[in-house]
Formats: C-alpha cells, sequence, structure tokens
C-alpha cells in the first residue's frame, strides 16, 4: 500500500535512516576487517559508492553485496588513492610547524601561505569521494581534480563545507548517533550537494 503525506514522508524518512545506519556499519565492519590502516579507505570509498547508487536512483543494488565488491576491488587503488591525502596532509603539517618555530618576517608569511594552501587542502578533501566515486579517473588526476574544484568554484567548496559540518556536528552531539551515522549521514549529505554540483558543471560544459 502507497502511503501519501505525512505517513509517506515519515516512511520515506525512515527508510533511509535505516539505510544510512546499515551501509555505516557495513563501513565501520570494512575498516576494521582491514585493521583500518588497509580497510578504511576502501570501505570509505564503497560506502560513498553505495550511497551514490541511492542518490541516483538505483533501487536494484544489494547494499551488502555491491558494498563488499566495492571495498574488495578498491583495496589497492582505493588505499593509494587515501595515503596520496594522507602524505599530502603530512607535508603541510610539517611545513606549517617548522615555519612556525621561528619567528621573523619571512616565516609568519610563509606560515600564512602554508595555511592558506591548508585551507585549500582540506575543501579539496571534501570533494575527493565524491569525485572519486562519480569520475572513473586515476588517482592522480582525482586528486588534482579535487583540488581545481576548489580553486575554480570556491563557493562550491564553502557549501560542501557546510554539508560536511552540518551533519558531524549533529552525530557528535546527539546521543546514539554515532555508531550508526558517523560516516554514512556525512557522504550523504557531501554526495547529495556534490552531485548537484557536477550537474551544474556539466550542464555548462553542454551550454
Amino acid at each position: 500500500m502507497m502511503l501519501t503525506g505525512w505517513k509517506g514522508k515519515l516512511n520515506d524518512f525512515l527508510e533511509w535512516a535505516m539505510r544510512l545506519a546499515y551501509v555505516n556499519l557495513l563501513w565501520i565492519g570494512g575498516s576494521l576487517l582491514g585493521l583500518l590502516a588497509a580497510g578504511f579507505f576502501p570501505a570509505t570509498i564503497a560506502m560513498f559508492a553505495v550511497v551514490r547508487k541511492w542518490l541516483q536512483k538505483d533501487e536494484e543494488i544489494k547494499t551488502a553485496s555491491y558494498f563488499w565488491k566495492i571495498y574488495k576491488s578498491e583495496m589497492l587503488k582505493g588505499n593509494a588513492f587515501g595515503y596520496c591525502w594522507v602524505i599530502l596532509g603530512l607535508i603541510l603539517y610539517f611545513d606549517l610547524s617548522f615555519f612556525r618555530s621561528f619567528s621573523n618576517l619571512v616565516s609568519l608569511i610563509f606560515t600564512y601561505v602554508t595555511f592558506l594552501i591548508g585551507a585549500v587542502y582540506i575543501c579539496s578533501l571534501l570533494f575527493a569521494f565524491p569525485v572519486y566515486v562519480h569520475y572513473d579517473e586515476r588517482v592522480f588526476q582525482t586528486v588534482k581534480n579535487s583540488v581545481l574544484l576548489t580553486l575554480s568554484r570556491p563557493l562550491f567548496a564553502i557549501v560542501l563545507a557546510i554539508a560536511f559540518y552540518l551533519p558531524y556536528y549533529l552525530v557528535f552531539r546527539v546521543p546514539g548517533m554515532l555508531p550508526f551515522y558517523s560516516g554514512s549521514l556525512i557522504a550523504y549529505c557531501l554526495l547529495f550537494v556534490s552531485l548537484k554540483i557536477f550537474d551544474n558543471l556539466e550542464q555548462l560544459e553542454k551550454d
């Protein structure tokens, strides 16, 4: 029986809540299965891939089997992609620590420049997984495209930052949400906004 009105909306909300909780548990399980170091990035990519399918109205996928299929296929490439970002982040962190250890004007300038690069890095990281699962490209091309998106569309990057912060704040403020929505709700919000951005950019290219 088709539910309409507020009952239909409530049913849709509860269905999405169950879906997100389920894929979040798969994400945690996949991360732990790879002892975090080898499992976190493939599990995160698999979670984003599942949520992307849902947002694109692909109702035919079997969540668990599709998740584990992506998880296994992304074990090498996904980790290479993830650790590229880790290495970039560590370089920025050590550069910042180095420049802040001096008190002269040149070091102060380099500190501010590194902060600016760090802001670009963080915004690019928000684009990283949506770009990865939406476009089938090589690791370095995906990293480059994430950075270029941030630099060429700073307003989109700000919107994406808000789309990250709101679910992050909610998950860590509301008791009981952490084990069920710590990853999936953030992935949903980031993808919801990112897919609209990608559609907008593709439409601009056609015009």
